[in-house]
């Protein structure tokens, strides 16, 4: 894992500085090495911040070359087939230097061409220059695991990992996306192509973006996760799962797995496990321990007395599997001291406040581990998330049953919050029980009241309404229907199996790939994902609905296979992951912070939101009964005003730096 940058600039001579503090911005991604490399007369530079991983000597240093130093590369990720691909390359007559898959990815290329990309099973993220073509290769592989944003301003053309190596080296002018901001505001992640700037997008996951010598542009889609749904061999291979018998089936997805898995494990540094305690981390281990023999090291944090807390869970599942456990049981007050960081860590706001556990968790790892396997993607592929189901059945039901959600949903309206509460706690009876429930709740209602199912879908997954980010904004964007657009775009044999695609389009790689990028690359660690390997999430895709949610219970096939290895009683029960009580948070310690924040000066200054709007919505949300503003709400607009303040000021001053609606803002 490592982090890349470079810079593109025809007709002129750059001097190597230029990459200086580019790479200086992401010396976390990569301190085991740096490289720097001026190529096609000057005009094209290559940088690189290296942690090593697969071949520790020097023979893996970047940027890369062959022998005839006509094809040069800059890589960030994993392939971990490429022994198989080196083998296959060997049988061509290609003889290798290193033991890398840096040389693999770069020897593929000169034998293959482009398509070598589609033989790559991994995450990676590359700039690769064919100088005979005289052409400039940007790649990221299918989920979008790994991050590239680029720039093409004033005749010159820059990418980097981080969003901060472009933007501290001048390459942004850091005119606001508005799209952006409105995308942020309803969901707290901004998605592929665009980022939070106007002029910087980011690689599409599944993507390359060739530019020749005159910084003409063009993408080519190699992979599309519509593929998983959609199409001839989608639909045979649903066809032969469905006459499987049962064990049949399991055996197959096991078997599928267990191999993604195993993948995962190849490095040459000791690697770790991220154990939440849940199903999809629980499965990871249990695979790997039980059917690989292999003696794990697993890594769990927790936040004590607090609902949140799972750190019992994934306790007893380490004892069962026979794992080197370390467990951490995180103080409010080192949790809160990361909040100021948060700005710094991400580069752009990310709305999610799983991303403190997700860094305090890295950060134990890495004192131990270089490597760690989280589990992502798993909720996406098997019908993880809760709302699958109940958002699936209200669009399925008649206009008669709908009519009586919505009755029920205005009666929840009406109850206080602490009673629900009260109620539910009393209801559950100690037992396992969902985590901000009242949250759960308001969004219940929200979607009782949708007319179509992406309002439906919407209502489930957004903080805030489209309606309400609007207001939200000082200036709202001309044509705010991107996520409406990319919903229509989604496929698959119900509402349900769209629900998923959209979320491994937007949502995963969004927020939930950024936030563990970010949070492991910025203490060194490499954090892999065991789940989004495309061989497996292809069969993952193709299971019948029925074996991904049944009965309302979700990811009914995994919770199948891990009772082959554990007792049900360690995971039957409400998902809650690496999650933050940040309800508790804001109310109490961190109350003065968002007032501050959030108070009518700072936000003019600003010039983005809308400072009444803001105001209002931050009292609603201290208010005893409060209805209309859930903590993630309050959370995405104070992680907004504290990234302004960080990477807006400078240059001109942050009131010259209000948003700009541009002509050529995307609008999708």
């Amino acid at each position: 894992m490592c982090g890349i940058a470079g810079v593109f600039a025809p007709g002129r001579r750059l001097g190597v500085d230029a990459l200086n503090v580019m790479l200086s911005s992401m010396a976390h991604r990569g301190p085991d090495d740096l490289g720097t490399q001026a190529l096609a007369s000057a005009q094209l530079l290559f940088g690189h911040v290296r942690l090593s991983i697969l071949d520790l000597s020097p023979l893996g240093h970047q940027p890369m070359t062959l022998a005839d130093r006509k094809v040069w590369i800059v890589y960030n990720g994993e392939v971990y087939n490429f022994r198989e691909i080196r083998a296959e390359l060997e049988t061509h007559g290609w003889r290798f230097r290193s033991d890398s898959d840096t040389e693999v990815v770069l020897t593929a290329y000169c034998q293959w061409g482009l398509d070598a990309i589609k033989r790559f099973r991994g995450m990676f993220a590359f700039a690769l220059w064919d100088e005979a073509k005289g052409e400039l290769h940007l790649c990221r592989d299918r989920f979008g695991v790994k991050p590239l944003y680029y720039s093409m301003r004033n005749g010159t053309l820059a990418f980097a990992s981080e969003l901060k190596a472009l933007n501290l080296a001048g390459h942004t002018d850091r005119g606001i996306d508005p799209i952006s901001v409105l995308e942020y505001l309803q969901y707290g992640y901004v998605s592929a192509p665009r980022s939070i700037f106007a002029d910087v997008k980011t690689v599409r996951p599944g993507t390359i973006c060739s530019i020749d010598r005159s910084l003409r542009l063009r993408e080519r889609e190699y992979w599309s996760a519509g593929e998983l749904f959609d199409g001839q061999a989608a639909e045979a291979l649903r066809q032969e799962l469905r006459a499987l018998p049962e064990e049949e089936l399991l055996d197959r997805v096991e078997g599928s797995l267990q191999k993604a898995f195993e993948y995962r494990m190849i490095a040459d540094v000791p690697v770790g496990v991220f154990l939440s305690g849940g199903i999809d981390s629980s499965l990871v281990a249990a695979l790997l321990a039980r059917r690989s023999g292999l003696r794990l090291r697993t890594f769990t944090i927790g936040f004590g007395a607090s609902e949140f807390d799972e750190t019992r869970y994934a306790r007893t599942v380490a004892e069962n599997l026979g794992t080197e456990h370390v467990e951490y049981i995180v103080s409010h007050q080192a949790a809160l001291d990361l909040v100021a960081e948060i700005p710094s860590i991400t580069d752009e706001p990310i709305g999610d406040s799983s991303l403190i556990p997700t860094l305090m968790v890295s950060r134990l790892a890495r004192q131990h581990v270089k490597v760690a396997l989280s589990a992502d993607g798993a909720d996406e592929l098997f019908g993880g998330y809760a709302r699958y189901a109940y958002c699936g059945d209200f669009l399925d039901r008649s206009s008669l049953m709908k009519a009586l959600y919505r009755l029920s949903a205005n009666i929840i309206e009406q109850l206080p919050p602490a009673l629900i509460s009260s109620a539910y706690s009393i209801s559950r009876a100690g037992g396992p029980k969902f985590a901000a429930i009242n949250d759960k709740l308001r969004k219940f209602v929200r979607m009782t009241r949708a007319h179509e199912p992406f309002g439906a879908y919407e209502a489930a997954i957004s903080e805030w309404s489209a309606e309400s980010a609007s207001r939200l904004l000082a200036r709202r964007p001309q044509d705010p229907t991107s996520a409406c657009a990319a919903f229509d775009a989604v496929v698959g044999t119900g509402v349900r199996d769209q629900f998923m695609h959209f979320d491994m389009t937007r949502y995963m790689p969004g927020d939930l790939l950024t936030k563990v990028d970010r949070a492991s690359m910025f203490v060194s660690l490499e954090a892999r994902e065991p789940f989004l390997d495309h061989e497996a999430a292809r069969l993952a895709a193709a299971l019948p609905l029925s074996w991904k949610i049944r009965q309302r219970q979700n990811k009914y096939v995994l919770r199948r296979l891990l009772q082959r290895h554990l007792p049900s009683s360690l995971f039957d029960r409400p998902k809650q992951g690496f999650s933050a009580p940040i309800a508790e948070w804001l109310r109490g310690p961190l109350r003065e912070m968002l007032m501050q924040e959030l108070a009518p000066a700072r936000v003019r200054a600003v010039g983005i939101l809308d400072a009444v709007a803001v105001q209002h919505a931050a009292t609603e949300f201290l208010a005893p009964r409060n209805r209309s503003v859930s903590p993630a709400g309050a959370w995405i607009l104070l992680q907004f005003q504290q990234w302004a303040g960080r990477w807006l000021r400078g240059q001109a001053g942050i009131a010259d730096r209000r948003m700009e609606v541009r002509a050529d803002s995307p609008s999708a």
